[in-house]
């Protein structure tokens, strides 16, 4: 009688799906040392794929923009936070949260995936903190912040409109909880 990998996996237990959960794509896991807060959105992702590795020297956080968005529409958005990545079991680095809105995008995963990616070649670990939808009217100077992410759930639109409003000191940013 066989008893290697394929026999153990027959007599695993089923796993519970909690009511409120739906799970719409696999999603595969990110390494250890790269993080999305939530179960993730629709679409296929690459977190994790491409990973820095532990030992890189990660630059000087205040080189990261705090925010990159579209210039004019309506467009998903993430919150992230971006961290020195530890080293050989050492606790993690100082972090800051950074804002990234693109029209390009269908899912906030898609936003998250490239940015993180992007992230971690530079040694950085990135946690997807929420996400949104951003109301960019750059004749009027106005930006509005709102709405949530299905997979990565509301980010919390007071810390992302203060980062907006630092960039955008001439127009007028407001936020809310409400839509989608």
């Amino acid at each position: 009688m066989c008893s290697g990998p394929a026999t153990q996996l027959a007599e695993a237990p089923a796993l519970e799906q909690h009511p409120s959960m739906q799970l719409v794509r696999f999603r595969p896991q990110p390494a250890p040392h790269c993080h999305a807060a939530g179960p993730g959105d629709r679409g296929a992702s690459t977190a994790g794929a491409g990973c820095a590795p532990r030992n890189m020297a990660a630059p000087d956080l205040a080189q990261i923009s705090d925010v990159d968005i579209d210039s004019d529409g309506v467009f998903k958005y993430v919150l992230i936070r971006v961290q020195s990545a530890p080293s050989s079991g050492t606790p993690a680095g100082e972090s800051k949260e950074i804002v990234r809105g693109y029209k390009w995008a269908e899912y906030h995963a898609d936003i998250y995936d490239k940015v993180s990616g992007e992230m971690q070649k530079k040694g950085y670990d990135c946690q997807c903190l929420g996400g949104g939808r951003i109301s960019h009217q750059s004749q009027e100077k106005k930006i509005h912040v709102y709405g949530y992410s299905m997979g990565y759930g509301r980010a919390q639109h007071s810390v992302s409109t203060e980062k907006i409003k630092a960039k955008y000191p001439d127009y007028e940013v407001t936020w809310a909880d409400d839509g989608y």
